[in-house]
């Protein structure tokens, strides 16, 4: 007998977080556990009939192959921000440790 999608997912989850996996394993978890549960794979599956013409399934697919080309590119994005913030952030914590360092002797001289 086969697992249902919560129970799949929660072994995978406690598996995750017992080998120390960070965020990135835990959402990428809980998405292939979604995809999975739409592909019918799981016992407590239904699988979608959507009744579509071919016209507007290939439509469909191709919005869909769009939406995950800007998702990718929009993480590609947030991930250079955040390296420039990073960068910027280590340059003023460097900055106020000098500060100090050149202040701190004044006070106590």
């Amino acid at each position: 007998m086969g697992q249902t999608a919560e129970a799949d997912l929660k072994v995978r989850l406690d598996a995750i977080r017992s080998l120390g996996g960070d965020q990135a394993a835990v959402d990428a978890a809980i998405a292939r556990n979604i995809l999975h549960e739409e592909l019918g794979q799981f016992e407590d599956s239904a699988l979608a009939t959507y009744n579509l013409d071919d016209t507007t399934r290939d439509r469909l697919i191709a919005h869909a192959r769009q939406d995950a080309a800007h998702a990718i590119m929009g993480i590609g994005t947030l991930t250079n921000e955040v390296r420039s913030l990073r960068r910027s952030i280590s340059a003023v914590v460097v900055l106020l440790v000098v500060l100090i360092a050149v202040e701190l002797p004044r006070y106590f001289a």
